[in-house]
């Protein structure tokens, strides 16, 4: 499929499960290097490809102020030999490779060529999910603005893997305790710049959450992030006194941490929460309410996005409208259309009123094949 996308506006529709989600999965790919959804490769692939060989590709040519930039994520599975059977997922070797304008290019370094932020139902995991949700959400939004934090969090994973494993080695009496000096330092290091970040991320997303959150709520409705590390830290401490703060507590729980064969402190531990007036959603938000808090951190996320990166963001809104009243589709339909560039995904196109229809480029999906619509 090759196809134009305007400027504005633009309404994807069609029934479910006919690809409205697949286009802006592809799109948000794009700017992230990877799925949203999906956790690997594997799952990407369709189970009637399994054990043959195929090439697939999701590329774009956007248009930028310093000029046009040619992006392309290509996927290659290469069939393996084997008995077609219960260990099919087995024979799957997916490969992904990236280009910027024909150059290969990491996959991280993808990351921020294409601006984008995303909502879809699997969001609400923000309010109602575990704690890893919203650390791998941190984690894509930083990334994007900033490619040093994304090192950082790599660099600390792989310390993480480490130190467990040591730790673990140390409880079956493999290893000393001496050897995890190094290992703590590392793990110190790095965590103390993925805490600090994220805390300053959070700390200005929550500002602008606050005002998006009343412009589509219109109602008076506070909404506030609240940022919660493994680590108990003074808000004003720099990367060095957080790295201090970590020492200290890791100190308190080593004994813990051998018997249990694992990191008990760090950012593998931190989260992060959504209060409406004061209450978490989580536990006292209805559907509705979580649905246009998550968006409001969604437009916060864009425009904390275009003040780092100087570019608008592509605003991805994959069945945003549902579960919602009628004034809260109106606010939210107000909003968005002052973006430079939207893609609204819907089944049910009565719920949108006629002079939002009228500026909207409009698209059908049918059993995956897109569209125009005219009128």
């Amino acid at each position: 499929m090759d196809i134009d996308l305007e400027p504005g506006m633009a309404l994807v529709q069609g029934r479910n499960g006919h690809g409205k989600s697949n286009l802006l999965e592809a799109l948000y790919m794009l700017a992230i290097a990877k799925s949203q959804r999906a956790t690997t490769e594997r799952e990407l692939i369709r189970k009637e490809s399994i054990g043959k060989e195929f090439f697939s590709q999701v590329a774009a040519v956007v248009q930028r102020d310093g000029g046009p930039v040619r992006v392309q994520v290509d996927f290659k599975n290469v069939a393996s030999e084997g008995e077609h059977g219960a260990d099919d997922e087995d024979r799957l070797n997916v490969q992904k490779y990236v280009r910027v304008n024909g150059v290969p290019r990491r996959a991280s370094d993808l990351v921020g060529e294409v601006n984008a932020v995303m909502f879809s139902a699997q969001d609400l995991d923000l309010a109602y999910g575990p704690p890893s949700v919203r650390r791998r959400y941190m984690d894509i939004l930083i990334s994007q603005s900033d490619r040093s934090y994304l090192r950082a969090v790599r660099r600390f994973l792989q310390v993480l893997a480490q130190r467990n494993h040591l730790l673990k080695g140390i409880r079956s009496r493999r290893s000393s305790q001496s050897e995890l000096e190094f290992w703590d330092d590392e793990l110190i290091k790095s965590g103390s710049i993925v805490i600090a970040q994220r805390r300053e991320a959070l700390r200005v997303l929550s500002e602008t959450t606050a005002g998006a959150n009343a412009d589509l709520t219109d109602d008076g409705e506070r909404l506030a992030l609240v940022y919660r590390p493994s680590v108990e830290t003074d808000d004003e401490a720099t990367v060095q006194g957080i790295g201090e703060a970590m020492r200290e507590s890791m100190a308190r729980v080593r004994q813990m941490e051998v018997d249990r064969g694992f990191s008990l402190l760090g950012p593998h531990r931190d989260d992060f929460r959504l209060l409406i007036n004061g209450m978490d959603a989580s536990s006292y938000a209805s559907r509705g309410q979580a649905r246009t808090a998550i968006l409001a951190l969604k437009l916060a996320e864009s425009a904390f996005l275009h003040d780092v990166r100087r570019q608008r963001p592509i605003l991805l809104l994959d069945d945003v409208l549902s579960e919602l009243d009628d004034r809260r589709r109106r606010l939210i339909l107000e909003n968005v259309s002052q973006y430079e560039q939207v893609f609204i995904t819907t089944a049910e196109v009565d719920l949108i009123e006629p002079e939002f229809l009228e500026k909207m480029t409009r698209y059908a999906v049918d059993r995956g094949r897109l569209e125009r619509v005219d009128g």
